[in-house]
C-alpha cells in the first residue's frame, strides 16, 4: 500500500495557479497583455479562486461543471465584459482535479457525461476530493496572487 502525502493536493495546486499566473506575467513583460487586462484577468482568476470552495459545497461539482460548460460555450462581442479569467481558473481546476483523483475526462468536453456515469460512491468521494483541492485553491490563491485585490476596487 503506498502511504499518503498530505503534501499531494496543496503541492498540485500551487503549482497549476503559479503556472497560470506565471503565463500572464510573461505576456505583460513582453508587451502581448496591456496593464488593465492583466489586472482585470489577474482579479478575475483570484476572485473565482477564493469562491470554488463556497459553490462547490452549495451547488455540486455537477453544477460548477456545467457552469463551466456554459461559460465555454458563450458567444460574446468583443465589447462585452468577458470573465474569461473566471474561465481560465475553472479550466485549471477541473485540470487540477484530474490529476489529484486520477480520474481522467473531468476537464474535457465530455466532463459532465464522466461525472453522470460515475457510480454514487464513486461521485460522492471525487467530491469530497474536489472540496479539498477547492480549499487549496482558496488558500493558495493570496499566496499567488499578493499584489491582485480581490472583489474590492483599487
Amino acid at each position: 500500500m503506498d502511504a499518503f502525502d498530505p503534501r499531494s493536493i496543496n503541492k498540485r495546486v500551487y503549482e497549476a495557479l503559479r503556472a497560470l499566473r506565471k503565463g500572464y506575467d510573461i505576456a505583460k513583460e513582453c508587451g502581448r497583455v496591456k496593464e488593465e487586462e492583466y489586472n482585470k484577468r489577474l482579479r478575475e482568476q483570484k476572485i473565482q479562486a477564493q469562491e470554488l470552495y463556497t459553490y462547490l459545497a452549495i451547488w455540486g461539482l455537477m453544477r460548477l461543471r456545467a457552469e463551466e460548460m456554459s461559460r465555454n460555450k458563450e458567444k460574446k462581442s468583443s465589447s462585452e465584459i468577458t470573465q474569461d479569467g473566471k474561465q481560465e481558473m475553472l479550466d485549471c481546476f477541473f485540470k487540477c482535479l484530474e490529476r489529484v483523483a486520477t480520474k481522467q475526462n473531468l476537464a474535457s468536453i465530455n466532463g459532465i457525461d464522466t461525472l453522470n456515469g460515475l457510480k454514487m460512491d464513486d461521485y460522492l468521494g471525487l467530491t469530497g476530493i474536489a472540496l479539498a483541492v477547492a480549499r487549496e485553491f482558496s488558500f493558495w490563491a493570496d499566496a499567488i496572487y499578493p499584489d491582485i485585490k480581490g472583489g474590492e476596487k483599487e
